[in-house]
């Protein structure tokens, strides 16, 4: 699965520069405050379950413009940082946390006169890294406790839009619905103690600014 979605991620970066040798269209940059809430659900662990909470950060994306309609788009980030709570009988126990990176690869299409908007989809591919649990969950096993978090790819889509501020810069915001899930191992002396599947299934609003060059 990671072999695909790495193939995935050369061939749209490496298609743009051939695309642009043929045509005047130009690049599309936008930056922003990115806001991810999860609507997060999870199996049954350890007696209840698990949440992730919000998280806000840089976003960025470019989109090569390959006519006046049709894009290609890839969505960046700096590290989201999560925290990772327990629901149910597990409410109130910290779990730990985590960080992650979501690149994310769409095809967009775009319409409008001064404001422009697009919609688009593709695919999403998220990475966990740094994962730490909390003193909560070592407490309740009696043990020093690791985390580790699978990579996930799934669909993603979006609505965005660019309206002019003057002749450089455009107010910009975008909507994303991407498809996360995961499966959590709770490690405990090198062996899994428990695992859990987790949909993180966010919804990602980032407002900001865009440019063309």
């Amino acid at each position: 699965m990671k072999l695909k979605a790495i193939s995935i991620a050369i061939l749209a970066t490496l298609s743009a520069p051939v695309f642009a040798e043929d045509s005047d269209n130009s690049w599309i940059f936008r930056t922003g405050a990115a806001h991810v809430s999860p609507n997060d659900d999870s199996g049954t662990v350890l007696g209840g379950g698990v949440g992730v909470d919000d998280s806000t950060g840089l976003g960025l994306s470019f989109t090569y413009m390959l006519d006046n309609q049709w894009g290609i788009e890839i969505l960046g980030a700096l590290p989201f940082s999560h925290d990772i709570v327990g629901t149910g009988a597990l409410s109130g126990v910290n779990i730990g946390e985590t960080k992650h990176l979501p690149p994310t690869f769409s095809m967009v299409y775009q319409w409008g006169n001064e404001t422009k908007y697009h919609v688009g989809a593709g695919l999403n591919y998220t990475v966990f890294f740094d994962e730490e649990a909390a003193q909560d969950l070592n407490t309740a096993l009696n043990a020093q406790a690791e985390l580790d978090l699978d990579s996930s790819l799934g669909v993603a889509v979006k609505f965005g839009f660019d309206t002019p501020i003057n002749n450089s810069w455009n107010f910009s915001g975008s909507v994303y619905y991407m498809n996360i899930e995961t499966t959590a191992d709770v490690i405990v002396n090198d062996a899994v103690a428990a695992s859990v599947d987790v949909d993180i299934n966010p919804w990602v609003v980032m407002l900001g600014v865009s440019t063309t060059f």
